[in-house]
């Protein structure tokens, strides 16, 4: 009879398992809450200029992507009018936040602009 209380119980370990269970589980849920509240409170510090340039990069990539570089790398990706589009976008972002960046940003964004035009020459026309 006291090994069927012992079931009856989790004698065993399981009820001892369920909890820490349940623990682990609501320590994770706070521990994601906590990390998504910084991460909220990160974002809600971003300017629209810093929003705008990391756009700017991420059209940059994405350019070099759809020329088909690095070569060997990103060959079924070539796709002019997508290239071309995301060049040009670069170039229109720029034209609206050069001013309101620093000399620095603008330079870096403006030799940026230039490798992404010299490029798609190079390889499109």
């Amino acid at each position: 009879m006291a090994e069927k209380d012992k079931k009856k119980k989790g004698g065993n370990g399981e009820d001892r398992v369920s909890k820490d269970a349940v623990m682990d589980e609501e320590t994770a849920k706070k521990e994601t809450e906590e990390m998504l509240n910084k991460l909220q409170e990160e974002i809600d510090k971003l300017s629209t200029k810093d929003v705008v340039v990391q756009m700017m990069m991420s059209l940059s990539s994405l350019a070099y992507k759809k020329m088909g570089l690095p070569v060997g790398t990103n060959d079924k990706y070539k796709d002019k009018a997508q290239a071309k589009l995301a060049v040009d976008c670069f170039e229109a972002l720029f034209k609206i936040v050069a001013e309101e960046v620093s000399a620095q940003e603008q330079d870096n964004l403006k030799s940026s602009l230039a490798n992404l035009q010299l490029n798609f020459v190079k390889i499109f026309i």
